[in-house]
């Protein structure tokens, strides 16, 4: 509905004191109900984050003044009553949302209480495992994209408080190097999962489909980001593993191409890939052309960036244009 209300506004057909009015209108624009709505929804999420963290601060500092069994009488009446105050108001999304995030949080500080209390002599990252196992259930059926994402850093830093300390993962050995290969295995499985579930309607399972796509958008940013630092370590790392790193890198950014360019159309994405295509060239020109760094090859690499960029920032314009087109068809 955008288009043809900047038409109109371009050709004068809508009166310039009603602009404002039909931007609104076309959701362009937010009225101002919409911004009281949504600072009251950031109030309300921001006032449960300061509880659940003021909670955690105030047993860290009086540590040494409290009772064990009063932290754990404290810190579970929280727990519940957060989830009581969940089920009650699941007729609002976003207080729910903010409760249940709430109540993630100081579940976490309760296992972090349980494990300092009692010394189970449980490594770190078991923690954060099992703190992003038990939440698991309430992220998959509560349809919170931020829980998404709290689920996805629980694990990647479960991970490397894991790879701290091990040097195997599901029964192969591994290097240091080999490191970012894990990574990719664990955020292109919850991109996967992310993508299944807030795909098109009728492709996706209703009970657990997500509203909006933001969470999936955030873990294609992470793996776009692993995938473009296996690119630079192709080009500069150890030879040993910089054609499996090429080998990686060239897979996984025809199929992110084809992917959000043909099945999942997502411009934010299409435009980091972009951005890690560039870094790409950039570098492989460095090291094999400009590797002197004289101040010709510098000129010309930077030649090259302005040229690259400018391509690329054509291409999304094109590329927007036709998704908008595709969607209105």
């Amino acid at each position: 509905m955008s288009e043809p209300i900047y038409r109109w506004l371009k050709s004068g057909l809508i009166e310039p004191g009603h602009h404002q009015q039909a931007l609104q209108l076309a959701g362009e624009r937010a009225a101002p109900h919409a911004w009281l709505l949504f600072i009251k929804k950031m109030l309300i999420m921001l006032g449960l984050l300061s509880l659940a963290f003021g909670v955690v601060f105030f047993f860290a500092f009086n540590w040494n003044e409290l009772g064990r069994m009063f932290k754990f009488m404290v810190i579970q009446t929280l727990l519940v009553g957060l989830f009581v105050g969940y089920f009650f108001k699941s007729k609002s999304f976003w207080l729910s949302q903010a409760l249940l995030l709430a109540a993630v949080i100081v579940l976490g500080a309760l296992l972090a209480l349980f494990g300092q209390t009692y010394q189970t002599g449980a490594d770190p990252w078991q923690l954060f495992a099992i703190w992003g196992l038990l939440i698991t259930p309430l992220v998959l059926f509560s349809k919170s994209e931020v829980l998404w994402v709290v689920l996805a850093a629980l694990l990647n830093t479960a991970l490397s408080l894991y790879l701290d300390v091990h040097r195997s993962f599901l029964g192969f050995g591994f290097l240091g190097r080999h490191m970012p290969w894990i990574y990719l295995l664990l955020n292109t499985s919850l991109l996967l999962v992310l993508e299944w579930l807030s795909g098109p309607k009728g492709q996706r399972p209703q009970s657990l489909a997500l509203p909006h796509r933001w969470a999936a958008q955030v873990l294609g940013l992470v793996v776009i980001y692993i995938v473009g630092l296996l690119g630079l370590s192709a080009i500069w790392g150890n030879s040993e593993t910089s054609n499996i790193n090429l080998l990686l890198f060239s897979v996984f950014m025809i199929l992110a191409f084809l992917f959000y360019r043909r099945l999942h159309k997502d411009l934010l994405l299409l435009t980091a890939w972009s951005l890690s295509m560039i870094v790409f060239v950039l570098a492989l020109l460095a090291n094999t052309v400009f590797h002197n760094f004289d101040a010709g090859g510098l000129l010309l690499m930077a030649l090259c960036l302005i040229g690259m960029s400018t391509f690329a920032v054509s291409w999304l314009k094109k590329t927007h244009v036709s998704f908008k087109q595709e969607t209105s068809s």
